[in-house]
């Protein structure tokens, strides 16, 4: 039983790799040749970075044959553990060391992700097919000279010093091996990917909004991006019994959203949220934001509220909804008010009895009273007689 099991696992890790494979070249014939050995399909770009009181690692899974970037991972922070990393040692050792300082909170996810962002710009498909002859001889040269500005930009950083290696490796056995999994999540490549005329490699901020250009709604909602460093697309929380209407929204109110983690983004950014836990669980609860304000054309809500460390939280919805808002804190000592009532009415019901007890009292004060006046008249009425 047990060696149909270890043959299932062995045939089953065989289909895994074999479709990994296949994202990284273009024939089955190239995914075959990879398995085998008899090519390689990638490189991992090994980045060690020393920025100002900050340490960290880049690393960049990169397609040899379909040129682009795979994967990135960028984990920059203040752990001891990044001063022990060197770019030379072996990527499993390297990997499993930034998946024990994900586990440990050790890093920064925010500028992390800005590093990150900084590369796969900086690594356009142009400069990838510069540099690929290069790595086949496993040159790191211009590796540095090309990340140092865009990664100080990025993070308004002052001082940098970055080493980089490069090793020649199966794509398919490092993202089914990786140790990373589950705790550190790959930056995704961002969507404003092309870069400007100015600079190819420096990612560009717009902190004003356009003058005369785009729909007014997309005017509506470049005024509300002013002033934040980035940007999170969220789920907005409905609650149609105790939800807020959207005209009773007012600014700076807490609202609810939720991360949607169905895609790499959301996962990314449920990552910048700190809502995955150490097992790589996502935390249910919702993330609170302060209502900034609703940009619409009538089909489609865009709702703005700031986040966590400043993030600009965004959802969509196509109509109005009533939006959940955090349960107030006196609603917890609301049961305990509740609970005194009964206290109260069984002293109101333990008095009766006296009030009863009481009235039979003047009850009989009265019949005697009755009686004495009865038995004096007819007293009187006798002695007239005689």
């Amino acid at each position: 039983m047990s060696e149909l099991s270890t043959k299932a696992d062995q045939l089953k890790r065989q289909a895994d790799l074999l479709g990994l494979t296949r994202e990284a070249v273009f024939t089955d014939e190239q995914a075959k040749e990879v398995l085998q050995g008899k090519i390689t399909d990638g490189y991992l770009v090994k980045v060690k970075i020393d920025l100002d009181s900050l340490n960290g690692m880049v690393l960049i899974l990169v397609s040899s044959i379909r040129k682009h970037i795979m994967e990135l991972y960028a984990v920059v922070g203040t752990s001891p553990t990044f001063r022990r990393i060197r770019t030379f040692a072996d990527h499993v050792q390297i990997s499993t060391d930034l998946g024990d300082i994900g586990k440990t909170g050790g890093y920064d996810p925010a500028i992390s992700e800005n590093i990150g962002r900084a590369v796969h710009r900086a690594f356009t498909k142009e400069k990838l097919e510069e540099l690929l002859p290069l790595w086949q001889k496993k040159d790191p040269s211009h590796i540095t000279e090309i990340l140092e500005n865009p990664i100080l930009l990025a993070t308004k950083g002052r001082n940098i010093k970055l080493q980089a290696e490069v090793d020649k490796i199966s794509t398919a056995k490092f993202r089914y091996e990786n140790p990373m999994k589950g705790v550190i999540l790959p930056i995704p490549k961002p969507e404003d990917e092309a870069p400007s005329a100015q600079d190819a490699s420096v990612p560009s901020i717009s902190t004003e909004p356009p003058k005369g250009e785009g729909s007014p709604l997309e005017r509506q909602i470049a005024q509300f991006r002013v002033g934040f460093p980035k940007e999170l697309n969220m789920k907005t929380v409905i609650s149609p019994i105790n939800g807020v209407e959207f005209d009773n929204l007012m600014e700076g109110m807490e609202i609810l959203f939720r991360v949607p983690t169905e895609t790499p983004e959301g996962m990314a950014n449920a990552q910048i949220l700190n809502l995955i836990d150490e097992e790589g669980k996502i935390k249910k609860e919702p993330v609170v934001g302060k209502f900034l304000g609703i940009a619409s054309n009538k089909t489609e809500y865009h709702i703005f509220a700031e986040g966590p460390n400043q993030y600009l939280l965004h959802s969509i919805e196509e109509h109005p909804v009533k939006v959940a808002i955090p349960k107030p804190a006196a609603m917890a000592g609301a049961g305990n008010k509740v609970g005194a009532g009964p206290a109260q009415k069984k002293k109101t019901g333990a008095g009766q009895p006296q009030e009863t007890k009481s009235s039979g009292t003047n009850l009989f004060m009265l019949m005697g009273a009755f009686i004495t006046i009865v038995i004096f008249g007819v007293l009187i009425f006798v002695m007239v007689i005689l």
